[in-house]
């Protein structure tokens, strides 16, 4: 097994070549980690699981600052029936906390007049910051431009600012997660490393039924990423691309589209989940109650506690996108002091590995990257 992270940045344009190059060598037979021959798995695709287990990642700031007093804070959650949301939002409420600011949370409930009802609730509450949690500017372009017409800071919480689609910039910053890595790049990161270690699942011959996620400006970013990895392997295809919404999530109708998408492509061997906490949404049991299980492998995006669980129960063959989503938060956090203090934001480091039953899965609980983020966050604002 390896070692549950690494700290490991690479720039954008050396991951990608990697990628490209690793992903198309193909010989009969490849050495494993402790240099025995593996007879079953072909040098491309021990290459892309190496790739996928590395991941990219980076590390917390050391720049100490001193957080602000007497600041309201709201948290506004894309959806709190959905882990991936209320996860990042409890954790950002709870940084909040811990420096002093009051604090409150809106959710969204998975649609954009919910969040642009909670930043219209925020503005008129006289919040001094908005952290929109997994929320594009575009989705609620309107109502971010009344909060800065009234002062208020908005912060990325992992969404991305109007101007990546040519609008004006309504964000005092987006969280900035790696080094010299814009949020499409990093969004399309993800997207790679998913497909990385499906083409290592499947010795380089992936089936892929897709699911696009195409309500935020990053969900199509996932999918592009996931589209130029797939580029590179000769022998590997996407069958049918699924395209899936919030609606879907919150009207119940995702299980039923994605059983059904399932059943009719037969010769997939691989299917990738652009979000890890839809899977305990009825992906899961549909993929069980498939009668395909010992035939697939499954990817998913950004995985929470309940996913990471769910690697460690499920006799399915699951690997998950590891992202401290605590860790993001309190970098929002991080970013949103320095923003009301006049300083540059800086980078947080919240990058990402995959994670499967024998590779980067902590003994229980959630995936933390192997960082210790309240207490180094805690050291930085000077909380005791």
């Amino acid at each position: 097994m390896k070692p549950p992270f690494h700290r490991t940045l690479f720039g954008m344009l050396g991951v990608v070549m990697a990628f490209a190059v690793t992903a198309c060598t193909s010989t009969p037979e490849s050495e494993d980690e402790t240099g025995t021959e593996n007879e079953t798995t072909s040098s491309a695709a021990q290459e892309a699981l190496d790739l996928a287990y590395e991941g990219v990642t980076g590390t917390p700031p050391t720049e100490p600052t001193s957080p602000a007093s007497d600041i309201n804070l709201w948290v506004v959650s894309c959806g709190e029936q959905v882990p991936s949301c209320s996860t990042p939002v409890a954790a950002a409420a709870e940084a909040g906390e811990s420096i002093g600011w009051t604090v409150k949370t809106c959710d969204g409930q998975l649609n954009p007049n919910g969040w642009g009802n909670c930043i219209r609730q925020a503005t008129s509450a006289g919040a001094d910051v908005v952290i929109p949690v997994g929320i594009d500017c575009v989705s609620v372009q309107a109502a971010m431009q009344e909060a800065n017409d009234k002062g208020v800071k908005i912060v990325g919480g992992g969404g991305a600012d109007c101007n990546v689609v040519g609008g004006p910039e309504l964000m005092a910053s987006e969280r900035l997660q790696l080094e010299d890595t814009s949020i499409e790049e990093y969004w399309k990161l993800n997207g790679k490393l998913q497909a990385a270690w499906l083409i290592g699942q499947t010795d380089a011959n992936a089936k892929v039924l897709l699911l696009n996620f195409t309500d935020p400006v990053w969900g199509p970013w996932i999918t592009a990423g996931f589209e130029e990895q797939m580029a590179t392997c000769e022998d590997c295809e996407i069958l049918e691309t699924l395209d899936v919404a919030n609606a879907d999530m919150a009207g119940g109708a995702l299980a039923t589209k994605f059983s059904s998408a399932l059943l009719q492509a037969t010769d997939a061997n691989a299917v990738s989940i652009p979000v890890g906490g839809w899977l305990q949404a009825g992906l899961t049991q549909a993929i069980e109650s498939s009668g395909r299980v010992d035939d697939l492998a499954v990817a998913s995006g950004f995985g929470d506690a309940s996913t990471m669980d769910l690697i460690r129960s499920t006799p399915i063959n699951l690997g998950s996108l590891g992202y401290s989503s605590g860790w993001g938060a309190y970098g929002s956090v991080d970013t949103a002091i320095r923003v009301l203090n006049d300083e540059d934001a800086l980078v947080q480091g919240d990058g990402f590995q995959m994670v499967d039953k024998d590779n980067n899965l902590p003994d229980s609980g959630d995936y933390t990257g192997g960082v210790d983020h309240v207490a180094e966050y805690s050291a930085l604002w000077g909380v005791n």
